[in-house]
């Protein structure tokens, strides 16, 4: 069944081929943690600008608003037709769209892309591997540990400067999620500074007070610049910026380990093939809604709740969770909807498709459950959420 619905795509690329509308662009961005992956050749199928990589919470808006400028600052002739992020859409965002947008644009589609961890490399010399605790790593990014020496067995002494995401990150969204779920939890560290989930690292830190010396960093990128600029830095990251080979990014002397494991997918892989696909059966016999698009996304909290959030594991890398696309089911450009189902058929396919991308950036692709589910329902045109259906996209659809 699933090669009937790639041919059927590839034949509509193919009649569409000849017409100059055919390769109009697809314009997106979003998420600095993925955009090596969509800045990978091939991984962005045919009539896909170039992926524009500003943060999350930019990423959000320039889609929900249809602002371009929010990628390109200055541009404001160019529609947004999809973004990425890490950061899950909130209930006030949807029901936004869903009051000004949805019926003239059509519906959107907010589904996970790949599985990531959250890195925490580090520069300060030094042959000892460090391998933070929880209690360790909620000390040094709430300032309560300063030193160096106060990592038990890092051998190293002096300062710890934070270098943190100052953009609207998914990053640092996915980071103080953990924070808020490990370092507060039943106050058994017994700390001053809490966490709160948010993709602001700022407003993450209770009361906004940051680390002494905390070093802002706008991208994923100019963290990673921040950090190599001068020792004794720490941060968090993609870990396709965190390390260039898999091998580096388990080399606890430049990376640190989290609870005695290190951030490479083999640690994080387990832990993401538990989570069941909104269109399958709950153990208790039930199901959840699969219309509604909050439920699309998995997140990890202290404590399984709802239908969408699932318990940090209790083995694997602790600090993990989902980097995200959003689309809309309804193009105004008939081109345009034959090149969306034509990169959601490559990019959750069950053969040809981005996974070597995916690991190569040392991420982990959906596991088969959610690939099927996500084709079924979102990239097979004639079921009532899928891209392009023609009853329900009759008449509407984001704009050219």
């Amino acid at each position: 069944m699933f090669n009937t619905k790639i041919f059927a795509v590839s034949m509509a690329l193919a009649a569409l081929g000849s017409a100059p509308a055919a390769m109009a662009d697809l314009n997106g961005g979003g998420a600095t943690l993925p955009e090596t992956v969509y800045q990978t050749a091939g991984v962005l199928t045919a009539g896909f600008a170039p992926y524009l990589g500003v943060g999350s919470g930019r990423g959000k808006v320039a889609f929900l608003t249809n602002d371009y400028s929010k990628l390109r600052p200055g541009i404001t002739n160019k529609n947004v037709h999809w973004v990425a992020s890490d950061s899950k859409l909130t209930a006030a965002e949807l029901l936004a769209y869903k009051t000004n947008k949805q019926p003239t644009w059509g519906k959107l589609i907010q589904v996970p892309s790949f599985a990531t961890s959250v890195a925490i490399p580090f520069n300060k010399a030094g042959t000892n591997a460090v391998d933070l605790s929880v209690n360790q790593l909620c000390g040094v990014f709430s300032g309560r540990l300063t030193n160096w020496k106060q990592i038990n067995g890092s051998g190293r002494t002096d300062a710890i400067i934070v270098v943190y995401q100052s953009e609207s990150s998914g990053t640092t969204e996915l980071f103080t999620r953990f924070l808020n779920a490990k370092c507060n939890e039943a106050k058994k560290f017994a700390i001053t500074t809490t966490f709160k989930d948010s993709y602001g690292f700022i407003s993450g830190v209770s009361a906004g007070t940051l680390p002494a010396g905390a070093v802002p960093a706008d991208s994923s990128k100019a963290a990673m610049n921040a950090l190599n600029a001068r020792e004794g830095r720490i941060t968090y990251m993609s870990p396709a910026y965190a390390a260039s080979t898999l091998a580096g990014l388990e080399d606890a002397t430049k990376v640190a380990k989290v609870a005695g494991v290190s951030p490479s997918p083999a640690n994080i892989s387990a832990a993401i093939g538990q989570i069941l696909a909104p269109t399958q059966v709950r153990p208790n016999g039930s199901f959840i809604d699969a219309t509604d698009q909050d439920n699309w996304v998995p997140v990890f909290a202290a404590t399984a709740s709802g239908s969408s959030t699932f318990a940090y594991p209790s083995t694997g890398y602790p600090i993990l969770g989902f980097t995200n696309l959003i689309f809309s089911q309804c193009y105004a450009n008939a081109a345009q909807t034959a090149q969306v189902q034509g990169f959601f058929a490559r990019h959750y396919g069950a053969f040809d498709n981005n996974d070597t991308a995916i690991n190569d950036n040392r991420f982990v692709p959906l596991p088969d459950n959610w690939k099927t589910a996500v084709t079924d329902t979102f990239g097979t045109a004639s079921n009532a959420q899928g891209i392009g259906n023609t009853s329900v996209c009759n008449q509407i659809g984001r704009p050219l």
